[in-house]
């Protein structure tokens, strides 16, 4: 296109001024993410596809107030880059692999308008001018056409398929266009002539549309994985205990009762212990806090690494802690803490001095509830303290006397 061949019509001017305001307005509603902070990465390239293409059309209107040259070297390099920012738009925002791809993309848009500049400079005709520019501009959509179709991941399905509908709209404009001008190729000598273009600026705009509409899809999948992400941070730190790794009291509380609930309903034995370090204060007096803290994490350790993911371990309060093993017999559940007790013994403090364990276990008959169950491992848990600590003892619970004591062994 020359300066001779740009007398524009009015519905041309009035399609390009459609498409100022309508890639302008896309580009704000963008633009009000990224003020609102949701600054994701590569949310600055969808605005900047927008901006291009209204900047460009600005410049179409402009016609006959801005020097011809500075409008047509201005849209056009601003046409033949967009479709290298929407591509640089969803490899940054999708983290993808920028280079070399992205490096060759945009070496190929400089080449394509370097081509464009140098056959406007010749003597090519308006029609053979819209030929090559409407080839050129296939090129770089079957660039980016190939790229959208490479995409894998999820939640990416209804990007790319609105993002394929809006590339195949647009090529079906350029062939539609090129179709029409080569049909025509003595008719077609202005802009005048050439009927399709505001069609084509319609459907540059629509496409626009879709490509932003993908845009804040984007943004508001990846928020929601956000909040999601967030919620679930929130959840493990109100059920799970920070220092220690197992439940908090409430939550266990919470869990145990449905836990023996559903044992008495299927008919399956469980086994309730309740655990207790032997001289924790002194520990706390003797060696600090930070000791102590340390001690509480050793032994939330142990009971994660001797339970299975079925079972229930749980941080009561200070330096108690309580575990309910599903589908256990006596002898499995007498096993498992005295495993507990031992292994809680290489817990060495800073004078040499192993760590003591204090266990009170309960095997629970079916129709056994929450609160029988806490007592009854409670009693067997002081009949350890009074025996001496460091032990395991196993009370009945139907009786009101304890049962066996599992005498400490050397770990």
């Amino acid at each position: 296109m020359n300066a001779a061949d740009l007398t524009i019509s009015l519905d041309i001017r009035t399609s390009y001024f459609f498409a100022f305001v309508a890639h302008g307005l896309l580009a704000g509603v963008l633009a009000s993410f990224w003020r609102a902070g949701r600054t994701e990465r590569g949310l600055g390239w969808w605005i900047l596809d927008g901006l291009q293409l209204a900047v460009a059309s600005l410049l179409l209107i402009a016609w006959g107030k801005v020097p011809p040259w500075l409008i047509l070297v201005g849209s056009n390099l601003l046409i033949f880059s967009n479709a290298a920012t929407i591509e640089t738009a969803l490899r940054v925002y999708l983290r993808d692999t920028v280079w070399p791809g992205l490096a060759i993309r945009w070496i190929v848009s400089a080449l394509i308008f370097g081509a464009w500049c140098l056959a406007w400079q010749g003597e090519w005709t308006y029609a053979q001018r819209i030929i090559g520019f409407s080839a050129a501009f296939l090129i770089q959509m079957a660039l980016l056409l190939a790229y959208v179709v490479s995409l894998r991941g999820p939640g990416l399905r209804f990007v790319q398929r609105l993002l394929l509908f809006a590339i195949l709209l647009v090529v079906a404009a350029l062939f539609a266009r090129m179709i029409h001008v080569l049909r025509h190729m003595d008719t077609v000598v202005s802009w005048q002539q050439d009927t399709l273009l505001p069609w084509l600026t319609f459907t540059a705009v629509f496409a626009a549309f879709l490509r932003a509409c993908c845009a804040l899809y984007l943004v508001q999948s990846r928020t929601e994985q956000r909040l999601r992400a967030a919620n679930q941070d929130i959840e493990r730190r109100a059920n799970f205990d920070f220092q220690t790794g197992v439940m908090s009291r409430s939550y266990f509380e919470l869990q145990a009762p449905e836990v023996i609930a559903t044992a008495g309903r299927d008919q399956k034995p469980l086994a309730f212990l309740l655990l207790d370090i032997d001289h924790f204060k002194a520990i706390n007096d003797t060696f600090g806090h930070l000791q102590g803290d340390d001690v509480l994490a050793s032994v939330g350790q142990v009971l994660r690494h001797n339970t299975r993911g079925s079972d229930l371990v749980g941080r009561l309060g200070g330096d108690e802690f309580a575990i309910v093993l599903r589908d256990v017999t006596d002898s499995e559940a007498m096993a498992l803490a005295e495993r507990i007790r031992v292994q809680a013994r290489s817990i060495l403090m800073p004078d040499g001095g192993a760590l003591s364990l204090s266990i009170g276990l309960c095997g629970l008959p079916p129709a056994q509830e929450f609160e029988a169950a806490y007592r009854c491992a409670d009693a067997a848990l002081y009949v350890a303290k009074q025996e001496g600590r460091g032990r395991v003892v196993s009370h009945d619970p139907v009786s009101a006397s304890p049962g066996r004591v599992l005498l400490p062994t050397t770990a």
